[in-house]
């Protein structure tokens, strides 16, 4: 499981290559605008791949791969209409269009144009309290996936301390992040992820064809179809059985995810550094096809990993992962940490490099990213609305830089001390509803309903974050708080026997807990608002419609031609014949997909099921070999969209017109007051 001096070289050659870029960038950032926003020159491919790149860190590698080793592809079949919904949402330009419009700087700038400053300022204070913590879990997830992975010592000396290797790993990684982060704000972290992202849509393929030629497809399939009757790998008919991953948690997820949807301002840079409201809608539909890649060499990662653990053949390389996993106290931790071992003790020399080279940079990104957003949001909309005086230009820069220090300071302590207690994709749900319980009708009605209203923006936040709080106390301390009140009620009580049934772990895991929260929430805030509108808002004069329409944004090409088609995927004036074809593609690839599933489904509902052999195939076929190809394809094409993107962004920046009162401030002759 070392690393080969191959396998350094893969990992440092890149990464030094980066590191070179983000120190050019560093004469591109000449103000507020430039940090927060790149100064609003971003097109389509810089922007998809720079965000999908951010989609490869370690954090949400070993989601997937802790959910994979219990489910398989039993819930792929079931995550089909998410991605349909998902992906008319990226369609339409939901939220994202409205929000571009805006012009706002940050998400929560938006949030004081449609309803009031203090609102601004509180949910931002939640937004950061809440994202640092969920932040400050990935950290030390991502450090000791490199020790367990790589094999290194658990432990080492520096002078004559002793300190474990991932704090030491925590603390390396996360000072590359916050100086990608720090030296060119936006316009280095979108550019050194993009950059990452090309490197990396090779390096999938570089792994995956390593995977397909050492695990054949029949160990494969002996593996995945090896469940115990009722909790099949592959039929996703029988999900039921599971306790934390079955149906309800099917529905949830995507309720949920609707929800919350472009709710997380820690990607608000990438939605404010688009080019028009255009460019960001096209990036959006541009990541369907972008995500084919990663979906291709995630699931065949995840695929050899788990053959690795439960197939014969592979004896030996079991036997080091259960000597690795001894090794290890926090029974949730091993669970974490078997499939990324297994990974480290399978791959060969140079494929094992590029593997580590996609998830450093993936964690870089990542770490950038939220980095910048839950630093800028600090300064921006908590700090920013409260003076009453504004920053100087340069002082406005410098204070960006101290949030964003702050920020990673205080994600690198709360890591240390936190202790895993769930699975990470329900740990991440309950510690984001702190801010997302109460942020999605707060959203969505603001951008598209009229008669949405500060006051139900307020009670759905103050609602969701209390919730929150709440919930995430009960489930961290959820043993003591259990036997403090065993003692208090009654035994022989409905309360006392539930607690005498769960006396050590909550029995509500984290995705449920959240869909209460926004069920709450969410139905507080249309309550509310229905009770207060006196007058319904101005949305056109906040979104620049009609006669508040910019001067320069007057001039718009040639109008389109309607038919069902164009309506129905609200292609409108700014589509070329181009980002038609891309948009309609991808419209019957997606519907193509979905429609077999809805037959698959009608089959097994009126014919009868299919067998273990039948749904294996169908996964493969859908999941990798389809993903696969697509991926060669993308790769390529994506590597010329970035290529022209950034020639175009570094001509604009050094020509675009850089003026001190675009610092997110909102002034009154802003729309919305």
């Amino acid at each position: 499981m070392k690393l080969s001096p191959y396998d350094v070289l893969i990992i440092l050659v890149p990464l030094a290559f980066v590191l070179g870029i983000s120190i050019y960038l560093k004469r591109y950032m000449r103000s507020v605008a430039d940090f927060l926003a790149a100064s609003r020159c971003a097109g389509r491919y810089l922007i998809c791949t720079a965000l999908a790149e951010t989609g490869s860190s370690v954090m949400l590698l070993i989601t997937a791969l802790e959910v994979f080793s219990k489910t398989g592809f039993s819930l792929n079949f079931w995550n089909t209409a998410r991605d349909i919904i998902f992906f008319f949402v990226a369609v339409f330009g939901l939220v994202v269009y409205r929000f571009r419009e805006t012009r706002a700087l940050t998400f929560h700038q938006f949030f004081e144009m449609r309803y009031s400053r203090g609102l601004r300022v509180f949910a931002s204070f939640l937004a950061v309290f809440s994202g640092i913590f969920n932040f400050g879990v990935q950290p030390a997830v991502g450090a000791r996936f490199f020790v367990y992975f790589c094999d290194l010592p658990r432990h080492m000396f520096i002078g004559p301390l002793q300190v474990p290797t991932y704090v030491v790993i925590m603390f390396v990684l996360m000072g590359i992040s916050l100086y990608f982060a720090l030296s060119g704000g936006q316009i280095s972290v979108m550019i050194t992820d993009c950059i990452e992202g090309v490197i990396s849509g090779f390096f999938y393929l570089i792994i995956a064809i390593f995977i397909i030629c050492t695990i054949s497809v029949s160990q494969m399939h002996d593996a995945l179809t090896s469940g115990v009757p009722g909790a099949s790998f592959v039929d996703p008919f029988e999900i039921g059985g599971r306790q934390d991953f079955n149906g309800i948690y099917i529905l949830l997820s995507i309720a949920l995810s609707f929800y919350y949807y472009r709710g997380t301002a820690w990607q608000q840079g990438f939605a404010a550094a688009a080019k028009t409201a255009h460019e960001g809608r096209m990036a959006q539909i541009l990541g369907n096809w972008r995500g084919y890649s990663y979906i291709a060499m995630s699931v065949l990662i995840s695929i050899a990993a788990f053959t690795v653990l439960h197939h014969a053949d592979f004896a030996p390389q079991q036997a080091m992962v259960r000597d690795g996993l001894a090794t290890i106290d926090n029974a949730q931790l091993r669970t974490q940490m078997s499939m990324p071992m297994a990974l480290g003790a399978f791959l060969a020399p140079g494929v094992k490099g590029c593997l580590l080279s996609i998830l450093l940079f993936g964690l870089l990104a990542a770490q950038g990213v939220q980095l910048h957003g839950h630093g800028s949001t600090i300064l921006q909309d908590v700090i920013m609305p409260l003076r009453k005086k504004p920053f100087e230009p340069r002082a406005h820069v410098r204070w960006l830089k101290v949030t964003v220090f702050c920020v990673a300071a205080f994600a690198c302590f709360f890591s240390i001390i936190f202790k895993p207690v769930d699975y990470l994709v329900m740990i991440v749900a309950l510690i984001g509803a702190i801010y997302l319980g109460g942020i999605g009708f707060v959203v969505w009605g603001g951008l598209y309903w009229k008669r949405g209203t500060n006051a139900g923006a307020w009670t759905a936040m103050i609602i969701g974050s209390s919730l929150g709080v709440t919930f995430n106390i009960v489930q961290q301390f959820w043993k003591p708080l259990a036997q403090w009140l065993a003692g208090v009620v009654s035994p022989g009580g409905a309360v006392g026997g539930f607690l005498a049934a769960n006396p050590e772990n909550c029995p509500f895991n984290g995705v449920q807990l959240s869909a209460f929260i926004a069920a709450v929430a969410g139905s507080s805030y249309v309550i509310v608002s229905l009770l207060t509108c006196r007058q319904p808002f101005n949305l056109d004069k906040m979104l620049h419609r009609g006669i508040y329409k910019l001067e320069y944004a007057a001039k718009v090409a040639r109008p389109v031609r309607k038919n069902w088609l164009t309506r129905l995927l609200n292609i409108d004036e700014n589509f070329t014949r181009g980002d038609k074809a891309i948009t309609i593609g991808i419209v019957g690839w997606t519907v193509g997909l979905n429609v077999l599933a809805v037959g698959i489904l009608l089959w097994t509902l009126f014919v009868g099921r299919l067998s273990e052999d039948w749904w294996f195939d169908y996964a493969m076929i859908t999941s990798v070999w389809v993903c696969l190809v697509m991926a060669i394809i993308t790769t390529i094409w994506f590597a010329i969209g970035v290529w022209k993107d950034l020639r175009s962004l570094f001509r604009q920046l050094d020509s675009v017109r850089r003026e001190d009162a675009d610092d997110g401030t909102v002034v009154k002759s802003e729309p919305g007051k």
